[in-house]
């Protein structure tokens, strides 16, 4: 997910750590960007009830599910000393984000596109593009 975009800080000089969450457990940084807060598969939480093989794999209930990634959601949250960044898309926002009481939170919004088309494929390495992209997720180009 965030690999294609490495090239692109690095040219910026823009420092970054990637982390997964479970690699992150017991370290902090100044800020910490939490990306992929949306609701559903994917998301977080990333809830497996509608995975009809892992049901059968490993029957649990969902309340067990997520507890776990809450668990998980808090070690995440837990890692930032200075400033917090929740990433996730308007109107598929994680049920972990509503549950956060208005007063501890401020929302930044910014849509994905602004009304222009862009090109279907990149023009540095012609990888297919989706309208909204700003950089290329194939080669971090800008868009």
């Amino acid at each position: 997910m965030f690999d294609p975009f490495r090239k692109r800080f690095k040219k910026e000089k823009i420092r970054i750590n990637a982390k997964t969450i479970h690699v992150a457990k017991g370290l902090e940084s100044r800020v910490v960007f939490i990306i992929g807060m949306t609701h559903g598969y994917g998301g977080f939480p990333d809830i497996w009830m509608g995975d009809r093989i892992y049901q059968l794999v490993r029957p649990v209930k969902h309340e067990m599910l997520l507890e776990e990634e809450r668990r998980l959601f808090y070690v995440a949250i837990t890692r930032a000393k200075e400033r917090l960044y929740l990433i996730s898309e308007i109107g598929a926002e994680s049920s972990f984000i509503q549950e956060i009481p208005a007063g501890f939170k401020i929302v930044y919004s910014k849509p994905l596109s602004s009304g222009s088309s862009l090109p279907d494929t990149c023009p540095a390495c012609r990888g297919k593009l989706e309208q909204g992209y700003q950089f290329c997720p194939f080669c971090g180009s800008t868009i």
